[in-house]
This record gives structure tokens, C-alpha cells and sequence, in this order.
């Protein structure tokens, strides 16, 4: 069937399909009377398919025209009814914002999944609000300990490096004594950073703990404030 135009055309092929829509069980009475096979044609009701393309232009006939395969698709009965509606296919950037949409949800799932990992491990962990205080003034304990040692340890060679360097600033220039005070400077040097830099790691260390500790305390009063079936994960 060709496409029909917009206006009083469109009107008269409705029409003319709805008088035929009238007319059919009249000819399919004649048809079955007369023992003879009853046309596909006649027991399926007329469709006409509307659809608007791009440009505004509207298209009608008994299939979606080209022009329309990025538009919905408006399905009407023989008397001009709308009896389905067929959704456009989505654009490029509606698939796109559908895979971020899809990739959010599964990254949610996998984060609310762990977390519930680690709060069965928290209340496993812990009988008591009091446990996790304890274990984190024993750990940092055992890091304020290390952190004494490695201070004393620095105080005589702090005081070794002044001594040197004063031997070395009177020494004669060149001379083998100087060479050697030179040398020992550079290598007092270098201990006094490695304790340096290993007490300063000790003391981020201990910042991490105090910062779990109370992630882990507010954690755990508020899974013990909820249901346990709120907090039992699968």
C-alpha cells in the first residue's frame, strides 16, 4: 500500500477501511456458504501504522515507513484507533547512560556486599565496645616502645655527630685524620635518618590506628544498635 499524506486523504483511506471493516462478515457469511476457503486477509483486521520522522513529517500506511526508524511507531484500527504504540529504539547516548547506570548498580552491589563482609568480621572480631580501645592502646603501646628505642638510640649518635664534626672543623686540610672524621660524619649522618625516617613511618602508624579504632568503634556501636537481621549478610 503506498504511503498516505497527511490530511483529507488520510481521512478517506480510514474511512474506506472502516466501511470495508462493516462489509466483512457479510462476505465471509457468502464466502463460508459457498464452501470456499476463507481469505488470511479477511480475519485479520486492517492496521495502518503512523509514525513521525526527523523532520516532523508524518507517515501513514501498513507498515513504518523508512523515514521513522528512529521514531515510536503509532499502530491504528480500521475505525482510526490507537491500539499499540511501538517505543522508539534507543539513542546512542540513552544505551550509554543505561551501561553507566548498569555499571553504578553492580559497583554498589559489590561495595554493600564487602561491607557487609567486614561487619561480620567487626562483631566476630570484637565481644565488646571495650575490646577494640584495648587492642588499640596495646598496639600503640608496642609502636611507643619502638619509637623510645630508636630515640635513645639517636641521642649519642646526635651527640657523636657534634664531636666529629668539631674534630673534623679543626683537623689539618687533606690530612688522612680529616678524611676519616669526613667520613664518619657522612656515615653518622645517614644513621640518624634512617632512625629518623623509621620513627616518623612509626608515628603514621600510629595515626592509622587511632583513625581504624574509631571507624571501627562508631561501627560497631551503630551494628549493635540495629537488628541482627540487619546486620547478618549473606
Amino acid at each position: 500500500m503506498p504511503i498516505f499524506k497527511k490530511g483529507a486523504a488520510i481521512q478517506r483511506a480510514i474511512l474506506f477501511v472502516s466501511q470495508l471493516m462493516k462489509k466483512i462478515p457479510i462476505l465471509l457469511a457468502v464466502i463460508a456458504a459457498l464452501g470456499l476457503a476463507v481469505p488470511t486477509f479477511a480475519v485479520e483486521a486492517a492496521k495502518i501504522k503512523k509514525c513521525q520522522d526527523t523532520q516532523g513529517k508524518w507517515h501513514y500506511g501498513d507498515q513504518a515507513a523508512d523515514e521513522c526508524e528512529r521514531s515510536k511507531v503509532i499502530e491504528l484500527s480500521g475505525q482510526g484507533i490507537t491500539t499499540k504504540v511501538i517505543r522508539a529504539p534507543a539513542t546512542e547516548e540513552e544505551l550509554a547512560a543505561r551501561e553507566r547506570d548498569r555499571v553504578e548498580m553492580e559497583e554498589a552491589k559489590k561495595r554493600a556486599a564487602e561491607q557487609a563482609k567486614i561487619d561480620r568480621q567487626l562483631l566476630a572480631t570484637y565481644g565488646h565496645e571495650d575490646d577494640i580501645i584495648y587492642i588499640r592502646d596495646r598496639k600503640l603501646a608496642q609502636i611507643e616502645s619502638t619509637i623510645a628505642a630508636a630515640t635513645a638510640t639517636l641521642k649519642p649518635l646526635r651527640a657523636a655527630l657534634v664531636r666529629m664534626e668539631q674534630e673534623a672543623a679543626t683537623a689539618e686540610e687533606g690530612s688522612q685524620a680529616a678524611k676519616d672524621l669526613q667520613t664518619q660524619v657522612i656515615k653518622t649522618k645517614q644513621q640518624i635518618a634512617r632512625h629518623e625516617t623509621a620513627m616518623a613511618a612509626k608515628r603514621k602508624e600510629q595515626e592509622a590506628i587511632r583513625a581504624r579504632a574509631d571507624a571501627d568503634l562508631e561501627r560497631y556501636l551503630e551494628l549493635k544498635r540495629k537488628s541482627p537481621t540487619n546486620v547478618s549478610g549473606g
